[in-house]
């Protein structure tokens, strides 16, 4: 089942990513933008929403969470002034977390040798 979800999942972030490369040629009207944007936003929220739900610490998990559910719901609500800000910063820092958080598996290898 996970694999068949997963799979699913590549093959909307595939149309998702053929959407936005092919607007750059043949211009979509601002509606469709609109459409692949949400969609774009959508799934990298569940891409947060499911992340947050395989780290160990509390923190990083609260983090994922938050930001998987802004970047989801940031496609229902209004303009307001700082909601692209808080978009870039949900997309960015569940990234930098995964980026720089250290590997508990190269840790405890350390720690037995």
């Amino acid at each position: 089942m996970k694999k068949t979800l997963f799979t699913i999942f590549r093959v909307l972030i595939g149309i998702v990513l053929i959407g936005k490369i092919s607007n750059w040629f043949l211009n979509y009207s601002d509606e469709t933008n609109q459409i692949l944007n949400a969609g774009m936003f959508t799934l990298i929220g569940i891409a947060y929403l499911v992340g947050g739900f395989i780290w160990d610490k509390k923190m990083t998990n609260v983090i994922f969470l938050i930001c998987g559910i802004y970047l989801i719901a940031m496609n229902f609500i209004g303009n307001f002034g700082l909601k692209s800000i808080i978009g870039i910063v949900c997309i960015l820092t569940p990234m930098l977390i995964a980026r720089f958080s250290p590997d508990e598996t190269h840790e405890k290898e350390l720690v037995e040798n």
